[in-house]
Order: C-alpha cells, then sequence, then structure tokens
C-alpha cells in the first residue's frame, strides 16, 4: 500500500512504531492479543525476532510513488509496567516511567477518579484486573475485511504468541470494519472527525496542530519541555541501541521516540441511549415530535448532529453530508460562548473544550470574554496541553447497518462498543485530565450536576449526577432534563508503553 508524503520534520520516523503516527484507515481489518510473559529469556529472544516485522514509521518519510510503502499487514507491540518488570528492565527505568503507568489503569484510587465504578469497576474487567495484569499487547492491522484476511491474521498471532517464545495470549480483542462512507460509531454518530496532527507531519495551513512532545517521548512538549522519560544505565546498552538521555553521560534514553498508550475496552448501551433521548424529548418545550425532536436532542446530547456537522454551526438542523467544516471551528464564531447552540456539557465539547473560556463561561469577570481575541488564544494553547491523539477500532456488530434511529431504539442487547486507544507523553495532564476533570465531573465549566451525557452519568465520584443543561439563548429559557442513564461501561483495560525500534531492540538484548 502506497501513502502520502510527508518528511517527518525533526521526526525520527524510523524509530517510531506506526501506530502512533498513523490509525492504519485502510487496513480494515484489525486484531489485539493480550499477552502474558512466561519466560522473560524466550520472551526477549522473540522480540529481537519480531522487530524486524513491526511496522515503524519510515513509510512517512517518502513521496505516495516512492518505497518504503506501508506494509499490507502492520504488526505493532507495547508493553505495561508490570511486562516491563518480567522482562528484567532496570529499576531505573522502570522508577522513571510516570506513576499513572506504574499504578495501572484498575488502581483502585485511579478507576475512581476515571469514573471506573459499578458496572465498570476494574474487579469486575473480562480483563485487565489487578489479579490478571496484562505484560503486553500485540496489535495486528490487515488490509482484507474478510473471514480469509481475518484468518490471515489469525494465523499470524497463532504463530507469534505461543510459550515456545515466552509469551502466553490471554485474551484475544476482534474489531469490526467502519463502513467507510457512513463512518458512524455505534450510537450512530460520525467518528473519527477531531483528531490533532503532529507539528513535525501537520500539513501546511492546517489547524488544530500540538507539539511533537505531547504525544512522542524525546521531543519538546506544549510546555518547550522534554516530558519525563525512563533511562537506563549506558553500560546496559551493550548494542548501542539507544541514543543519550539528556545532560546524563551515563544513562541512555529508554524512552524516546515511544509513547503512553491508553487501551480501554468501551460497551455501548445503544438502545438504552435512544430510548432515554426518545422519551426525554417529550419534557422539553418546543422540541418536535418523534424522529425529529429524538435527533434533534441526542445531536445537543454529543455536540454533532449524526452526520458530523457540527451543532455550533448547525444549530436548527444537519448542515450538509461533506468533509468541509466537520472540524474546522470555534466556539465564539457563531456566538456560542456560552453555549447556547452547543450546550457547553455536550460531549465534544467537554473532551475538547476549544476555545471555551474555562473555568467558568458564563462568568465573564472570572474566565475572561470569549470575544476578546487574546484570551481566546491563551485558551486555545491551554486546551492544546490536553489533546490526545485517538486510534480506536469499533467491535461488535452495528445495531443497524444504516444507524437508522427508530432501529436503533429498537435493537437487541448483543455487546457492541468501542475499543479505545489514545498516545500522550502525561496521562495524568492529557488523558486522566479530560476523563476526569472534564468528562465525569459534573461541575465541569460551571456546571452543578452535568456530567458527560456518555462517558459520565451516574458515577459516585465525585458524586452521582445526570442532568443535562441546555442555556438559552438571550429571551429563550435554559431547558434542563434529567437522570441521564449510564450508556458506557468499561469492560477492560490498561497503560500501555509503545517503544522504539531502539527500546525493542535493547529489549531483546536485556540481561544477556
Amino acid at each position: 500500500m502506497k501513502h502520502g508524503f510527508t518528511s517527518g520534520g525533526g521526526l525520527e520516523l524510523d524509530e517510531i512504531q506506526g501506530l502512533v503516527l498513523n490509525g492504519y484507515r485502510h487496513h480494515t481489518a484489525a486484531r489485539y492479543v493480550m499477552f502474558e510473559i512466561v519466560d522473560a529469556a524466550r520472551a526477549r529472544a522473540w522480540i529481537g525476532t519480531l522487530v524486524k516485522h513491526v511496522q515503524f514509521g519510515d513509510y512517512r518519510k517518502t513521496p505516495r510513488e516512492t518505497a518504503p510503502f506501508i506494509r499490507d499487514v502492520c504488526v505493532n507491540l507495547a508493553f505495561t509496567y508490570p511486562g516491563f518488570a518480567a522482562l528484567g528492565l532496570p529499576a531505573i527505568a522502570l522508577n522513571g516511567f510516570s506513576l499513572a503507568f506504574q499504578e495501572g489503569m484498575a488502581d483502585p484510587n485511579r478507576a475512581r477518579r476515571l469514573g471506573d465504578d459499578g458496572p465498570s469497576d476494574p474487579t469486575k474487567w473480562a480483563w485487565g484486573r489487578a489479579d490478571q495484569p496484562v505484560h503486553g499487547m500485540l496489535a495486528v492491522f490487515g488490509m482484507h475485511c474478510t473471514p480469509q484476511g481475518y484468518a490471515e491474521l489469525k494465523a499470524l498471532i497463532d504463530a507469534t504468541v505461543v510459550e515456545a517464545n515466552g509469551v502466553r495470549e490471554t485474551v484475544i480483542l476482534d474489531t469490526v470494519p467502519t463502513d467507510p462512507v457512513l463512518r458512524k460509531e455505534h450510537f450512530g454518530f460520525r467518528d473519527g472527525i477531531t483528531n490533532p496532527q503532529l507539528a513535525s507531519l501537520a500539513r501546511p495551513g492546517k489547524g488544530d496542530v500540538i507539539a511533537d512532545g505531547e504525544v512522542l517521548l524525546g521531543y519538546e512538549d506544549g510546555y518547550k519541555r522534554l516530558p519525563m522519560s525512563p533511562q537506563v544505565p549506558a553500560e546496559t546498552d551493550r548494542e548501542g541501541a539507544l541514543g543519550p538521555a539528556p545532560a546524563r553521560l551515563d544513562r541512555r534514553d529508554f524512552g524516546r521516540n515511544g509513547s503512553y498508550l491508553v487501551f480501554r475496552q468501551l460497551a455501548q448501551d445503544v438502545r438504552g441511549f435512544w430510548e432515554y433521548v426518545y422519551k426525554a424529548k417529550d419534557g422539553i418545550p418546543g422540541v418536535p415530535a418523534g424522529r425529529e425532536g429524538a435527533e434533534w436532542l441526542a445531536a445537543r446530547l454529543v455536540g454533532r448532529w449524526p452526520n458530523g456537522t457540527p451543532v455550533t454551526r448547525f444549530p436548527d438542523r444537519p448542515g450538509p453530508n461533506s468533509e468541509d467544516n466537520l472540524n474546522d471551528f470555534l466556539y465564539h464564531e457563531k456566538g456560542d460562548g456560552f453555549g447556547a447552540r452547543c450546550p457547553i456539557g455536550a460531549h465534544i465539547r467537554r473532551t475538547n473544550p476549544r476555545d471555551t473560556t474555562l473555568p467558568v463561561p458564563h462568568d465573564v469577570e472570572l474566565s475572561g470574554s470569549p470575544d476578546d481575541d487574546r484570551h481566546r488564544q491563551a485558551v486555545l494553547d491551554l486546551t492544546a496541553l490536553h489533546r490526545i491523539v485517538r486510534r480506536g477500532r469499533m467491535y461488535g456488530d452495528p445495531a443497524d447497518p444504516v444507524y437508522d434511529l427508530e432501529k436503533l431504539r429498537q435493537c437487541d442487547n448483543s455487546e457492541r462498543g468501542l475499543h479505545f486507544l489514545c498516545f500522550n507523553t502525561d496521562l495524568n495532564r492529557q488523558f486522566e485530565f479530560v476523563q476526569s476533570n472534564w468528562a465525569v465531573n459534573p461541575t465541569f465549566a460551571g456546571l452543578s450536576r452535568d456530567p458527560d451525557p456518555l462517558l459520565g452519568a451516574q458515577r459516585t465520584y465525585p458524586f452521582p449526577a445526570g442532568d443535562f443543561t441546555m442555556p438559552g439563548a438571550p429571551g429563550c429559557p435554559t431547558r434542563r432534563i434529567h437522570g441521564l442513564p449510564r450508556v458506557v461501561e468499561v469492560r477492560g483495560g490498561a497503560y500501555f508503553f509503545m517503544p522504539s525500534r531502539g527500546a525493542l531492540r535493547y529489549l531483546a538484548a536485556c540481561g544477556t
């Protein structure tokens, strides 16, 4: 397969695993294999053999018609903190990983902050529980989403993740392809619209750009500082696989060109969501009956119409089915600073506030005016410090192939959802901040009992809440609905680190 041209700026593309740089959109088949390390020596040898099969980012260095091309089957490899410990990574490096990574997603206090309680409590997860730690993940992507294509991926996995290689498969997570035209997730909304670009890979003139170091260790982040990176003693790098650590001649930088990977299996209650929407719309004055009213309310909960057009630009009805302007907007442009068009608590506005004046948009003395250009740029800069790069895939059959709202409302309860993956260099400042401070938090942006309508309803931390507020325009009253249901539950998860080529080579030689 061929690819678009970009030089990669200052990025060492040959060292960076491809999934960090590319969601493999054209590789419609995917499987994730979680594994346990049962023999460290054999596992290290396996890593050494596997390196040449891993997809790295070197395909981003050349024009479309010039080799190297992205492979037909892409393989990527990541490890958890217990996995690195099992491989024998030196204690200096283990202690150099972030605290969130060391403690893990299933840590009770961390899970509480993330809203992982009730059915989402880590003790109830199908995988990733504290009593069954995951050591690593092999992610495999293929271009042929057919029974034969999946069989080829299975054959590769069956030949690779075996005890003879020192690893034991614990769970395989399958995916289903996203319709290339509709591009919708199970609730019926167009997905994959908002994803920031790394500065070194951004196309000229395009917005929504973040510093390379927000996603990759070893590069300046949004604060113009190098993210904290695990280091190893120089004498242990016998193969010379790693570069020098900053300001430490006796250390080598194990983390450079790597990234922290968040993986959460999120089950979606499609019928529960649409049943609630159809019922709640009838209690809102002035909202149309039937499908039209349900679509109107659901669009405000999400912040986009099902076709992906943003409510802040098209408040009354969906905009045209076009790629234009799906992501290229700010809230002040339509006078939506206070949420009269797109409610402040809508899902996409909470998880990426853009130029929303925080901490309290309607308190101009505290937060500044949304019409102040200088202040708005400062807000955008602050928002950029909490961005993540998403790489998710759906699992489970869609409730309806064309996502008809009436059929979604009456669908069965088959297990379906999203394998949520994202990359960042600071788990606490990026993913965990977005999840706990913006999504789960009922007091986000001056609200009082309004969690994220998709991710945070009825969580016990910081307190149970299930309201959704729709501020009114001048002369129009504020409208509110109550009793938002839990429609997304965590079935499993873990924090991984996706190492560079050099770090994988170091692991292969570690202990020899």
